[in-house]
């Protein structure tokens, strides 16, 4: 049948087939490729399929690729995480995340490359004050974010440890803003207050009681403002705060014997 047909038509079919097997291959060789919509679908199937390293690799390849920047910097983040996660290398993820921050500033991924800088530098290097200063970046890039009040409440804690207490201050106030980390924040800073201003420190604590404290945050909101009243030598206000926590059910061996010393020393 072949042979039937005109010379002419013969090579109109094979041009017809030659092109149609461009066409097939260039689709395979794309949708194959680190400018594939599928691309970051793919790796990670080959990272949860247990080639790890061979996952990063790919995600660099589509980092430094001519895909979008939207793609480049999703793939520089996975590629951070399992360098962080499952192959333990903290300081490669480090350098891959500022390597996000510096190429793609705009990338949405950028406020967790710094809070996730912030978290190995605060548990890995064992640095608060950096840990403290990345954890701030995060949340002043992007202050509506769900985790901002996390990260200003991680960042005042860090600094606090690291006995930056102004700064710590100054993040736990921002934290004290967000519902969910309003009980932990005035707590903090009620403990910062306590040796520097016993009077800020009580209404610090009662802050904590306002914002909703219950259950063990209850407890040290109740014994910090008996601390505070006692450094402001008002010894039976101390008392009575107390013998309002064992009233409320929170008795234990911590206010016991803080209850118990309050009334020797006040009948001696």
């Amino acid at each position: 049948m072949w042979m039937d047909l005109p010379k002419t038509e013969q090579q109109y079919l094979l041009r017809g087939i030659g092109l149609a097997l461009a066409a097939v291959m260039l689709c395979v060789a794309f949708w194959t490729s680190a400018l594939s919509p599928a691309a970051l679908d793919r790796t990670a199937a080959q990272a949860a399929g247990g080639d790890v390293a061979g996952a990063v690799d790919s995600y660099l390849d589509q980092a430094d690729s001519i895909a979008s920047a939207s793609t480049r910097g999703e793939a520089l983040w996975r590629a951070s995480v399992l360098t962080h996660v499952s192959l333990s290398e903290p300081q490669g993820a480090v350098q891959l995340l500022e390597q996000l921050i510096e190429r793609l500033p705009e990338h949405p991924r950028v406020v967790d490359a710094h809070a996730r800088i912030a978290m190995i530098q605060r548990h890995h290097d064992g640095d608060p004050i950096r840990a403290g200063v990345r954890w701030v970046a995060a949340a002043s890039v992007d202050p509506g974010h769900p985790e901002a009040g996390r990260w200003m409440l991680a960042a005042g804690l860090a600094f606090a440890d690291a006995g930056d207490q102004d700064n710590a201050l100054r993040a736990l106030r921002v934290a004290a803003t967000r519902s969910e980390q309003a009980v932990a924040a005035h707590l903090a800073q009620g403990r910062i207050h306590l040796q520097r201003d016993p009077a800020q420190a009580y209404s610090d604590y009662d802050a904590a009681f306002r914002a909703g404290a219950d259950g063990e945050a209850r407890r040290l909101a109740h014994l910090g403002m008996a601390t505070a009243l006692e450094y402001l030598d008002r010894r039976d206000a101390a008392l009575a705060e107390l013998d309002e926590a064992l009233e409320e059910g929170e008795s234990d061996a911590a206010i016991q014997r803080r209850r118990n010393r309050l009334r020797a020393r006040r009948s001696q």
